[in-house]
């Protein structure tokens, strides 16, 4: 606090640390990947006829519970790490976007859960349109399910008479 700068103001962002900040999300959800590919192949054994089964063949190696189980817990603890430093710079950033007034999430009714709500129909960021709740709605719905069973039933069909044709 030494810089002459009043306790809780903070400077906001530039546009290139905004942008800068974006391309570190950006990273990381790559590495949230990456730690999720790690946690999934530690629980996994090689198939029989696969390089690193036959690799494990010639070494004598067994599949090592333990091993696998440090393996999935440190990757699981990275991946959680890294969603949760992805969901709060994530947040920052839809903090500035409403700060710049590119985005209204209707901060009054963040700030005060008691204050009477206004009836809206712009989303609220939430996934609540006006007093409707999108989700709540599509839930209670099966159009969806029965929409792509139908379309899946369909390109069955198509396959099933493109390899009578070929034969």
């Amino acid at each position: 606090m030494g810089d002459g700068s009043p306790a809780g103001i903070h400077e906001p962002f530039t546009i290139e640390e905004n942008i800068s900040q974006l391309n570190a999300i950006d990273k990381s959800a790559v590495q949230l990947m990456n730690h999720a590919a790690t946690a999934l192949s530690s629980l996994t054994t090689p198939s029989p006829g696969s390089p690193a089964a036959a690799a494990e063949r010639r070494n004598g190696a067994d599949v090592d519970a333990h091993a696998a189980k440090v393996a999935f817990t440190g990757s699981t603890d990275a991946f959680l790490t890294a969603l949760h430093n992805i969901d709060v710079r994530m947040k920052r950033q839809i903090m500035a976007l409403e700060e710049a007034g590119i985005v209204d999430l209707n901060s009054a009714s963040r700030a005060d859960p008691n204050a009477p709500s206004r009836a809206s129909l712009r989303p609220n960021g939430l996934g609540a349109v006006g007093s409707l709740d999108v989700g709540w709605l599509n839930s209670r719905s099966t159009k969806v399910e029965r929409d792509m069973e139908a379309e899946l039933w369909d390109k069955a069909k198509k396959l099933l008479e493109s390899l009578r044709n070929e034969q």
